[in-house]
């Protein structure tokens, strides 16, 4: 097996907006089990926007060291199918990883509702879409709905490669030591 991995900077950015995505995830979950009005499904629905702002924030620094770095070789080779797919689940994961989170931010401009970052104050629109943030919303839902589903199979193939194919794909980004060598 390779000792080749990506860059410590990628790797990192992979883990932390998998951990957004997935916090977003929850809370987004969790508003539907809370009673409509409550401070805590206002809460939830806060934190989902705060990690939803945090994957597009993310994003940007992703894309420019993914750009700017080698991609490790598996080792040993994919056939060429499987290359050609995981190049294409990759490339969806990065659009969904913008369109979800630009999606949310439409839908909450478009709605006029106040809301925020962090506490500072985002802009809506003067005079409120109700019927646009519903479509927005709807995009937003089923978008993210294909996001976490394709979030999965990508964590399953990981697991497939380093389980049953018995290359080094899921060690190629698992953080860890410095070095280059496999995560211990």
């Amino acid at each position: 097996m390779s000792t080749v991995r990506y860059a410590p900077w990628l790797r990192r950015l992979h883990w932390l907006v998998a951990g957004c995505v997935a916090f977003a995830l929850v809370l987004i979950e969790t508003k539907g089990w809370l009673p409509r009005g409550s401070a805590e499904r206002r809460a939830v629905q806060w934190g989902h926007i705060q990690f939803g702002i945090a994957v597009l924030l993310l994003m940007g620094p992703r894309l420019w060291m993914r750009l700017r770095s080698q991609v490790p070789p598996i080792t040993p080779p994919l056939p060429r199918w499987q290359a050609w797919l995981g190049k294409l689940v990759h490339l969806a994961l990065y659009l969904l990883a913008w369109a979800v989170p630009l999606l949310g931010v439409a839908m909450m401009f478009a709605s006029g509702k106040p809301w925020n970052l962090l506490g500072l104050p985002l802009p809506s629109m003067a005079t409120p879409d109700p019927g646009l943030a519903h479509v927005l919303e709807e995009i937003h839902e089923t978008a993210g709905n294909v996001f976490m589903w394709l979030a999965m199979v990508h964590a399953a193939a990981a697991l497939f490669h380093h389980w049953v194919r018995h290359d080094d794909t899921l060690l190629r980004m698992l953080p860890g030591r410095r070095g280059g060598g496999p995560a211990a």
